[in-house]
């Protein structure tokens, strides 16, 4: 479990994320196949269910979303936003490409169908931005879990180097998503909303991938409880900003 309430990210502005994900993006993991060795059939099973629906899940053109940013911009004065949330997208792309990546060189379709992915994409749609960020927030605490699961149930060293950056990525998310959170009102029912899609986005992940997290070290008590600790960070990050 890491602190995010206390890391420098929660000082940040709009112009110090478009600095923060420039910076980011000058220093791109570099893929080396050289030495990765072939998975066996049962690793290849653990792995590969898990990891073709969350490389769906990191990509994407990102079209609502930059119009609902430009309209967040000019509603709170916040020209920067728009930039920052263009140069957030193009990571998160990133993201995918690791996958897809490592994917293809193990023989592995990329594919759009993953019916959790479809679902996510709808109710970021419903309300706006808050909805967009509500959701992807959600998603992000999720894949800080799910990275250190894959991570430890895997033998391949690239794997574990592509977890690794994916995790350092996601953790300035959660951050930078809550602070977008926190210009917007967070009264108890909005709070208690996302509490609910949490708990629901937990269990369905677990059903769907819940013996590539065993594999990983956690149990279903333990995944539940990690994902609600950093939503109660990220509510909490929300609340301190917008006081401010």
């Amino acid at each position: 479990m890491y602190c995010i309430t206390s890391s420098k990210y929660v000082h940040y502005d709009y112009e110090k994320w478009i600095s923060h994900f420039c910076q980011n993006d000058r220093r791109r993991l570099t893929l080396d196949f050289s030495q990765e060795e072939k998975l066996s059939e049962k690793e290849r099973r653990l792995l590969f269910k898990s990891i073709i629906a969350f490389q769906e899940g990191e990509g994407s053109d990102g079209k609502y979303l930059l119009k609902e940013a430009d309209n967040f911009a000019e509603s709170f004065c916040c020209p920067d936003y728009s930039k920052a949330m263009e140069l957030f997208i193009k990571e998160e792309n990133w993201h995918s490409s690791y996958l897809s990546r490592y994917m293809k060189y193990h023989g592995v379709r990329v594919q759009n169908k993953n019916p959790l992915d479809k679902v996510f994409r709808r109710l970021r749609k419903t309300g706006g931005i808050r909805s967009e960020i509500t959701v992807l927030v959600t998603a992000e605490i999720i894949a800080l879990a799910y990275y250190t699961a894959l991570s430890k149930a895997t033998n391949s060293i690239l794997l574990k180097r592509i977890c690794k950056q994916m995790l350092k990525d996601e953790l300035p998310h959660i951050v930078f998503q809550s602070y977008t959170l926190s210009f917007l009102p967070n009264t108890v029912w909005h709070n208690l909303l996302r509490i609910f899609l949490m708990g629901a986005t937990t269990v369905v992940v677990w059903i769907a991938f819940g013996d590539l997290l065993l594999a990983g070290g956690y149990s279903f008590d333990r995944f539940l409880s990690e994902n609600l600790s950093y939503l109660r960070q990220s509510i909490r990050l929300a609340k301190v900003k917008g006081s401010r």
